[in-house]
């Protein structure tokens, strides 16, 4: 059974590559798991399968998409665990009076809501360690809670509202950010630094305060932050950092836009102005460059005398 899967993991590599190095990839896949038990095996045979599906798709390591998904995983999952805990506050801040603890868990998941997020930061913290595998792995367990958690709700609400589709939005984003870690090529990249660590805890903290402290911010803001990176994403020079930011805002794009197509009459004028403000970034963005490059000296940045 070991064999077989890693058998399957290796057939998702292009026919050239798996005829060139197929072997190689199996004999290391089990050596790496050798005495390690089942999950060991499931793991460097999933690892195995996404690296397939990643060089069949052009996410590898030597590609800029693959780059860009691999530099926006750790603000993603940031963002996952932001989101998820200000959904569970505000949940608490408007029925914690109306419901117990019991009925809040039955009503919404919230048990299984909350250990996802806890697992979510734990895959967080080893993922900025450079423990990918284990990162990956605790990553799906926290999308997995997360189903089970809007599984509960969305059963809870049809019995009596008829209502399944908005809890179901809830494991949207933390599905987003399992695919995210399993596609972007981690462990061909270098471990996030110090720098990289505190930056994203500061967006983390900062996402969690304005998704529970402003109302409405779960949809407009995004949308608005969404909207500037498109534009900035159309000028060459800040392409590749407004691609990193449009990735890692994916976690909050399902409720944003489960709101936007309930109620987009309300969000209109914001929309507008959002789109206008993309459209003056990019503007702005590119005349900035133009001019840059225009003033630069004919040899480059470099003393022509070094």
């Amino acid at each position: 059974m070991n064999t077989r899967l890693v058998q399957w993991a290796v057939k998702t590599h292009p026919a050239r590559y798996r005829a060139e190095l197929g072997t190689e990839l199996e004999d290391t896949a089990l050596a790496a798991a050798a005495g390690r038990g089942f999950t060991a095996i499931v793991s460097e045979a999933a690892s195995l399968a996404v690296h397939g599906l990643r060089l069949r798709t052009g996410l590898s390591s030597d590609r800029s998409p693959g780059r860009i998904l691999a530099a926006s995983a750790p603000a993603a999952l940031a963002l996952s665990i932001a989101g998820q805990s200000a959904d569970r506050v505000l949940q608490a801040n408007m029925f914690q009076r109306a419901m117990s603890w019991d009925q809040m868990n039955q009503a919404f998941g919230t048990l299984p809501a909350l250990a996802g997020v806890a697992l979510a930061a734990l895959a967080l913290a080893a993922l900025l360690l450079g423990r990918v595998s284990a990162g990956r792995m605790l990553a799906s367990a926290a999308a997995v809670l997360a189903v089970v958690a809007a599984v509960t709700s969305a059963s809870y609400w049809a019995e009596r509202t008829g209502m399944v589709a908005l809890p179901l939005v809830g494991m949207g984003g933390p599905l987003l950010v399992c695919a995210l870690l399993w596609l972007a090529p981690l462990r061909l990249l270098p471990t996030p630094g110090n720098r990289t660590a505190w930056l994203t805890a500061a967006a983390g903290v900062l996402a969690f305060a304005v998704l529970c402290e402003i109302p409405g911010a779960s949809t407009w803001a995004v949308a608005d932050l969404a909207l500037l990176f498109a534009g900035a994403a159309a000028v060459r020079r800040t392409r590749r950092a407004a691609m990193i930011g449009l990735v890692a805002l994916a976690p909050l794009y399902p409720p944003a836009l489960n709101r936007l197509w309930e109620d987009s009459s309300a969000f209109a004028s914001r929309l507008e102005a959002g789109l206008v403000a993309s459209v003056v970034t990019a503007f702005a963005l590119a005349v900035v460059t133009y001019f840059t490059r225009s003033r630069r000296p004919a040899g480059g940045d470099r003393d022509p005398a070094l």
